[in-house]
């Protein structure tokens, strides 16, 4: 994917969509990951999830602001 700044309106458009399904489908494979009881999971899991969802949610917060909304 090309920079934000880059992306003329529809491709801003197409990419907050993406990022969108992107981002659902990270908190989907959070959830049943981290749900699993008897499973040991790392703290670095779960702050990698954390991370990846906080870099998503500024990436659809940016693009958005460069398109308007």
């Amino acid at each position: 994917m090309k920079p934000l700044e880059e992306m003329t309106k529809t491709e801003l458009s197409t990419a907050i969509a993406e990022l969108r399904d992107l981002l659902e489908e990270v908190k989907e494979e959070r959830e049943m990951i981290l749900g699993q009881e008897n499973l040991h999971l790392s703290s670095n899991l779960v702050t990698k999830y954390a991370d990846e969802i906080t870099e998503i949610e500024t990436k659809i917060a940016k693009a958005e602001k460069l398109l308007g909304n």
